[in-house]
């Protein structure tokens, strides 16, 4: 059983609506803590070093959720959460009764794990008071059939840890901590970085891409442009995680995960770009088959940008586009590969044409005349530039 990988998961947040009550929460927070089974043991006693170490000092104010996350920061275990705001569901869609958001969010949630992750023994609090943990753990178990054995390769086996649980939960309030506006601390950056590479990814819900434009400051010139280029960004990518999420191809899941990534980072980072390593190290977190960079690039992003998703890449990484700049380094790094090669086509091509008295063009196939209309126009507009 060491192979397993284990999600403890808790909550945070209220279900209401009444946003002038105090207790009223403007979000709804999921948080799995992901780890193998192999790193359970060496994990629990860690963070109970770190529970006896800082928690003995009353409340947790925002110095001291610094200090216990830069202890957390080099464990063995990663966040996969979801991020409700529930200021963005509309009134008339049913949600905003407690009934109800807790059916709605177990149902989506239990699908994206169960999409997501091939293999998990989920963890929660099966006695504790929150309703909607209460009601995820049965609507998972009415849905996870055990073998023989009484064991579910996905769902709730009877594992239990409650100090896990207790890091779950604090992971949770950390989050709500960039979220949550009535729980918002001006300390979350800080938060953020120390938490940034546990993080798998941060699913928003609603999918609005306004989400990204109301966080996003333009200060570039053309602002109407850059809010039309990330609109379509995202909502390109949204669309495309909802048209495939019920894919089984694992090429699919992968592209799905790569998205959500982007998705986050543009939340959090939207100038800067993610390292390859770095996405492959996210997307290889839950992965036993590894993912390599020839096949990242080929087979995951490519694909995507086949179907016309909007992905910049520079030599920093990649990145969902904010701005005409981010489209003019996609172009300008495409350009430095799609020229050159060009070139060597048409050197190739004039070469046999040369030796062949052109009585052979390996460019006279139907399939290669953009090739050709490629490589003349180029020689004309030389020819033109030295008249």
């Amino acid at each position: 059983m060491n192979d397993i990988q284990y999600a403890f998961v808790n909550e945070y947040g209220h279900y209401g609506f009444d946003f002038e009550q105090l207790e009223t929460s403007t979000h709804f927070i999921i948080v799995s803590i992901l780890l193998k089974g192999s790193d359970k043991e060496i994990l629990e006693q860690e963070v109970e070093r770190i529970k006896l170490k800082h928690f003995q000092h009353g409340e947790i104010d925002d110095n001291l959720r610094i200090e216990i996350l830069k202890d957390l920061k080099d464990l063995p275990f990663k966040v996969y959460a979801y991020v409700i705001d529930k200021r963005k569901i509309r009134e008339d869609s049913g949600v905003t009764y407690e009934k109800t958001f807790i059916k709605f969010f177990n149902r989506k949630i239990f699908e994206d794990l169960y999409r997501t992750f091939e293999t998990l023994d989920l963890v929660a609090d099966e006695h504790g008071p929150k309703e909607f943990m209460q009601e995820f753990i049965a609507y998972v178990k009415q849905r996870c059939i055990p073998d023989l054995f009484n064991y579910s390769t996905f769902g709730f086996n009877n594992s239990q840890s409650q100090i896990l649980l207790e890091l779950s939960e604090f992971i949770a309030g950390t989050i709500a901590k960039g979220y949550d506006g009535k729980y918002h601390s001006k300390q979350y950056p800080a938060f953020y970085k120390l938490l940034k590479n546990k993080i798998i990814t941060i699913n928003l819900w609603p999918h609005d891409y306004k989400h990204y434009l109301y966080d996003y400051h333009f200060e570039k010139t053309d602002s109407e442009t850059d809010q039309i280029i990330i609109k379509q960004a995202v909502n390109l990518a949204y669309q495309y995680i909802e048209e495939h999420r019920k894919s089984e191809e694992e090429d699919e899941r992968v592209r799905i995960d790569l998205l959500k990534f982007l998705l986050f980072n543009l939340k959090e980072n939207p100038d800067e770009y993610v390292y390859t390593e770095e996405i492959l190290d996210n997307l290889n977190a839950i992965r036993i088959n590894k993912i390599k960079q020839h096949y990242f690039r080929s087979n995951i992003v490519s694909k995507l940008r086949d179907q016309g998703l909007l992905i910049a890449s520079s030599n920093k990484g990649y990145k969902l586009p904010v701005c005409l700049n981010d489209l003019y380094d996609f172009v300008n790094l495409s350009s430095l590969t799609i020229h050159p090669m060009i070139q060597r086509v048409a050197k190739c091509r004039d070469q046999i044409l040369l030796a062949t008295n052109r009585e052979i063009d390996i460019l006279e196939k139907s399939e290669y005349e953009y090739l050709k209309r490629m490589i003349e126009m180029e020689k004309n507009t030389v020819k033109i530039n030295n008249s």
